[in-house]
């Protein structure tokens, strides 16, 4: 159901991000540039100003080849350390500088603060892969008028995003609070295939600024492993990053000879600095063999180096979309040059292993291969990386033990669906809303072009269509009217075309939550690894009773002796049934006896509940047809594609989908004996109930309350004449709301009502886009979307 039209092919060459850049410049030194939010919500949003240390560490971390500076911004942008080489006098410079990040800005000049970090943009340096580390708390916020702050967010969009995009630079944006225009901070960074990253407390500040620096400036590293990492012989120097569990404790270092290496020792080759919860060790010309760490440490910690001897990965995407294919190839260089020796390569011990997660702290082990099987005659290593069909975190992580020397090396990537949707609760005039909002994770779709339809299904099992509208930050909504507590289900499709023209239709994974009225909305989502139900299936407490019952059924000829001791009656079994028929019997004639006095009396409302009756045993022959139809009346979506641009749709299009469940409880009171006790009065022909049915639009209603077989069931001469005037009462009011039609002709009805709107927007748009029909083999152009097409 939940299915992509379209083949994985398509997906990947339409949102794949143009990234072709990165592998050109992908061992090129970094340019970090970093723009930091001061304005004054940040007091709240980052009440210990981690902004500081967090600065202070990726200083720290920079490699000496490198490029970098800061940006402070609020109203006005700042250039807080100059945009230069880094070298000592600059780390310097950068670390007292770090110190007067503040909160005390009044605006949020996110637009400004890019281009005046980007100044380059028209001229960048080839020399050098640029990064931009945006972290913010707000939104576009220039002004105190709205609709400039409005066309300042389409100024960013529209002219800021495809410059930096055109320069080549990589953005990645942290979002500081939940409050943060998240919209626009995606459109930024999965634009330029950046991370988009939540911090959602101040301490995850550290972690994240800590993740897009590594993306930003990857280093070598050595694999950690319970608190030891090896030295070999090619190694020039290691700087170990120590992220301390306990802030208290004195981390220490074991080299090969045994010798103990602290913060408080002075050593010619060795550079400590110790911060609040972290250690930054940096050994110049280490002793090889193999180092300890003494210390409680996070996951974060790592151990890079500098060495001749590096382990190269073929760049991969930081954003990947489900049905995504990727393959991962590695190499080794020394000296600049690529290893082919088969039997230095032979030594090779090469792993690949994955971890997933809907996010970074749920990871579980997902794939695993091993690629040193085999020795290629080029010296690259290659493996075919699953096919990614659910979104979450992904890790990959790669380890080469050459015997005599280890290499690490490590990926975080996101996976998304092409278009993402949530549903939240919101306040609209003064009144509580629950607004289904869809937002596209490509930079390049048409949004005019695009159409998004959600079809609801309630708890009862009705549907409602829902055509998402525009927003003016290129985003979809529709509000939803929830009026039954239970679980909802929401079916989301979208169709439209990219910039180069080529259609897409896209059915997304479902939106399941729950309403209560006193709760509103609780969302509901599916973990990313299924848990193994099987093994409580396996524990079936029925099988223990079947097994006691079978046990005396292997006993000779006499069977039936055993069981009154299971059922534990002191009566023999067949005097029993006996008794059971008897009883039957009079049953029987009983209901037959006040069935004949009725059928003499005349009484109405005994009669009406008969009459009931006897519709509901006639429906069973009925019941599987609707069963059968249910899904054939969900309209098609061909027929969907003008009620975006439709007004009067917005509040959604209610369609009875499954009127069969009245149907389908009564036969269970058939099974009853047929002369037990009468059921209540279930047909109640009342104008004001029919007057709510027609208010509803609720079709599957009609059914039960104007059957159509009572008339042909029930004598003509039984019938009264105040019951034929509300007949025609009902009649007259259901025919004066329209909605006087047999349950086949609802479907042509819905039909009918949105072929009439296909006509309209035909009516409004130009003959060429009248002409799309959404084919299959319209997407045959975009195998040719190659690395050249995407720069």
């Amino acid at each position: 159901m939940h299915q992509i039209r379209f083949s994985c092919l398509l997906l990947v060459c339409f949102f794949l991000p143009l990234s072709g850049h990165t592998q050109d410049q992908s061992r090129l030194p970094p340019d970090v540039r970093l723009i930091i939010d001061v304005s004054g919500s940040m007091k709240q949003n980052d009440p210990n100003n981690l902004r500081q240390p967090a600065v202070e560490l990726l200083v720290q971390l920079l490699p000496e080849d490198s490029k970098a500076g800061v940006w402070t911004f609020g109203q006005w942008v700042n250039m807080l350390v100059p945009h230069k080489p880094v070298e000592s006098s600059w780390k310097d410079d950068a670390l007292s500088s770090a110190k007067k990040i503040n909160s005390v800005g009044l605006y949020t000049n996110i637009g400004d603060a890019l281009e005046k970090a980007a100044y380059d943009r028209s001229a960048p340096n080839d020399k050098y892969r640029t990064s931009l580390i945006l972290l913010t708390d707000g939104m576009v916020d220039i002004d105190k008028d709205p609709e400039k702050n409005k066309e300042e967010w389409r100024r960013i969009v529209d002219d800021v995003i495809p410059k930096l995009k055109e320069a080549g630079y990589v953005i990645h944006t942290i979002a500081l609070s939940d409050n943060a225009d998240t919209n626009l901070l995606n459109k930024l960074s999965l634009g330029t295939d950046g991370l988009a990253e939540v911090a959602h407390t101040a301490d995850d500040l550290m972690r994240i600024f800590l993740k897009a620096f590594d993306v930003a400036a990857p280093a070598e590293q050595v694999p950690l492993t319970d608190n030891q990492f090896v030295i070999d012989s090619s190694v020039e120097e290691f700087t170990a990053l120590i992220f301390r569990q306990s802030p208290d404790e004195q981390t220490r270092l074991v080299g090969p000879d045994n010798e103990e290496y602290s913060a408080n020792i002075a050593s010619r080759d060795v550079s400590w600095h110790r911060a609040d919860n972290y250690d930054l060790i940096t050994v110049k010309r280490p002793l090889e063999g193999e180092w300890g760490v003494i210390a409680a440490m996070d996951p974060e910690s790592r151990i890079t180096v500098v060495s001749n001897l590096n382990l190269r990965v073929k760049p991969l995407p930081n954003n990947v979309f489900k049905g995504q294919e990727e393959t991962l190839k590695l190499l080794l260089k020394e000296d600049g040059q690529t290893i082919t020796r088969e039997e230095f390569l032979s030594l090779m011990d090469i792993t690949a292993a994955m971890e997933a997660g809907k996010d970074e702290f749920e990871l579980k082990e997902y794939w695993q291969s091993s690629l040193s099987e085999t020795v290629p005659g080029d010296g690259i290593f290659q493996a075919a990386l699953p096919v990614f069909d659910k979104d979450g975190i992904y890790q990959l992580n790669v380890t080469v033990d050459g015997k005599s020397f280890k290499r690490h090396f490590s990926h975080q990537f996101t996976v998304r669906e092409p278009f993402g949707a949530n549903v939240e609760q919101a306040l609209i005039d003064g009144k509580s809303v629950y607004v289904l909002t869809a937002n596209a994770f490509s930079q390049d779709i048409d949004v005019a072009s695009t159409q998004i339809v959600a079809t609801v299904k309630a708890p009862g099992g009705r549907k409602k269509i829902y055509p998402l509208t525009a927003t003016e930050v290129d985003t979809w909504q529709a509000h939803l009217h929830p009026d039954l507590e239970g679980q909802y289900v929401a079916e989301i499709r979208v169709k439209g075309n990219d910039d180069r023209g080529n259609d897409f239709d896209i059915q997304l994974d479902d939106i399941t939550f729950n309403y209560t009225v006193d709760e509103g909305f609780s969302k509901t989502a599916e973990p990313f690894f299924a848990e193994p139900e099987p093994a409580v299936e396996e524990k079936e407490p029925e099988s223990p009773i079947e097994e006691k019952v079978e046990e005396p059924k292997e006993s000779p000829p006499a069977e039936q002796e055993p069981e009154p001791e299971v059922s534990g009656s002191v009566f023999p079994p067949w005097l029993i049934y006996i008794l059971l028929g008897l009883g039957n019997l009079t049953l029987f004639a009983l209901g037959f006896f006040a069935f004949k006095k009725i059928m003499s009396s005349g009484n109405k409302d005994l009669l009406d509940e008969f009459s009931d009756e006897k519709v509901n045993e006639e429906e069973p022959e009925i019941e599987e047809e609707p069963e059968e139809e249910l899904d054939e009346e969900e309209p098609p979506m061909e027929d969907l594609d003008p009620i975006i641009e439709e007004p009067s749709m917005e509040m959604g299009m209610e369609m009875e989908m499954e009127p069969e469940p009245a149907f389908e409880e009564e036969p269970q009171i058939e099974s009853e004996p047929a002369d037990d006790i009468p059921p209540e009065p279930e047909l109640e022909i009342e104008p004001p109930v029919v007057e709510d049915v027609a208010d509803d639009g609720d079709f599957d209603d009609l059914d039960e309350m104007v059957p159509e077989d009572v008339d042909d069931d029930v004598d003509d001469d039984v019938a009264t004449e105040e019951e034929d005037e509300e007949d025609d009462m009902v009649a007259a009011m259901l025919k004066a709301q329209g909605l006087d039609l047999a349950e086949e002709e609802l479907d042509d009805a819905i039909s009918g009502l949105i072929d009439e709107l296909d006509e309209q927007e035909a009516a409004a748009q130009a003959a060429a886009d009248a002409e799309n029909d959404f084919s299959d083999t319209d997407f045959d152009d975009m195998d040719d979307f190659d690395e050249d097409d995407k720069k």
